[in-house]
């Protein structure tokens, strides 16, 4: 062993995190646990390099199951990565998160019966209305899965309950959100337009939170514009800020309902098909908070009304994120089509033959 490499081995050799020294893109030094870390099959072969580019940082990776606080600090003409590891965060029971999951387990089950029968009376020449029938049933579902998440995610919310934060484009997420919603729209009469002035967007942020707040803000459009209306989403990224507006050609918003647009009061009475719960918007002003930024409303003096979301762009660094999936209490059912799910068609819940 050299003289240099002996003495970080002394120095370094009992230390039970992940000790790594590199100079460069090469690896110096390891100590024991350093070594079975970069011996295993998962680990990146160029994540060494990514964190040397960040002395005197700090930031969080995940690798495989677990994950780690890493340091980079200047030492002797290299980096030093010490790799702390984080103890796994517990799971919290949510107390909605059983009905969710039943919710969804019952929706998915339903499906697998409709495809059944459906066969059964299509053999018989039974069918009538059937489909439409068992569409307008899962529909309810659907609905009934909307209120639940919404609730849930207030509840998040009240409890500072929190994804971790990731890096991830949200130019993509935009427009993957944008090419599903354009779709469900048109079966509603509404049609739906995206223009972006950017096509990649890296940004640091809680990416499940943030998609519930441009649920809520096509949600909102879609509703207020009604069939034969239209919806104009935007993206505009410049000068370290982010703008995402969703437009409608709706009626507007009155004066008393722009004071109570963000409180969160749920309607007195049930609410009907199109009318929402009242939380979409509430939780979606307080997301645009939690990263820096805020929500607001324009009604158009000509009709039409416009939502306004403004957010600082934070970069991530160059380390890719690898965060966990978490728990997907959806399972697989696109969250655009539950948050629609009262204002769209029957024809948009047929089951569909691959969901048998």
């Amino acid at each position: 062993m050299e003289p240099f490499t002996s003495r970080l081995d002394v120095q370094f050799g009992s230390f039970p995190e992940p000790v790594i020294f590199l100079s460069g893109s090469q690896i110096l030094y390891s100590n024991e646990p350093g070594q079975q870390l970069l011996e295993r099959e998962t680990f990146p072969k160029d994540l060494l390099a990514a964190l040397a580019e960040h002395p005197g940082g700090a930031m969080e990776i995940a690798l495989g199951p677990e994950t780690y606080r890493v340091t980079v600090s200047p030492f002797e003409g290299g980096e030093l990565l010490v790799l702390r590891p984080l103890p796994q965060a517990q799971e919290k029971k949510h107390p909605f998160s059983n009905a969710v999951y039943r919710m969804r387990e019952c929706l998915s089950n339903f499906t697998a019966v409709q495809w059944k029968m459906k066969r059964v009376l299509e053999e018989n020449h039974l069918m009538g209305d059937f489909d439409q029938d068992l569409a307008n049933q899962s529909r309810l579902i659907f609905q009934m899965l909307r209120l639940t998440r919404q609730a849930e995610l207030t509840q998040d919310l009240n409890d500072k309950s929190f994804p971790r934060e990731e890096g991830f484009d949200l130019a993509m997420v935009c427009q993957g959100m944008a090419d599903e919603a354009t779709w469900l729209a048109d079966l509603a009469g509404v049609r739906f337009l995206y223009t972006s002035n950017v096509e990649h967007l890296p940004f640091q942020g809680s990416k499940s939170l943030l998609t519930q707040m441009l649920l809520a803000l096509v949600s909102n459009g879609v509703r207020a514009a009604g069939k034969e209306g239209e919806v104009e989403m935007k993206l505009h990224a410049e000068g370290g800020r982010c703008v995402i507006s969703v437009r409608d050609s709706g009626v507007g918003i009155s004066e008393d309902r722009m004071a109570t647009l963000f409180s969160g009061d749920a309607p007195a009475e049930i609410p009907r098909p199109g009318e929402g719960a009242g939380l979409g918007l509430y939780n979606a002003q307080r997301i645009a908070a939690l990263h820096g930024g805020v929500l607001i409303a324009q009604s158009g003096q000509d009709g039409g009304a416009c939502l306004v979301a403004s957010l600082p762009i934070v970069t991530p660094t160059s380390v890719p994120a690898r965060n966990h999936p978490g728990y997907d209490n959806l399972g697989g059912y696109s969250p655009v089509l539950i948050e629609l799910s009262d204002v769209l068609p029957w024809q948009a819940f047929v089951p569909k033959e691959n969901e048998e």
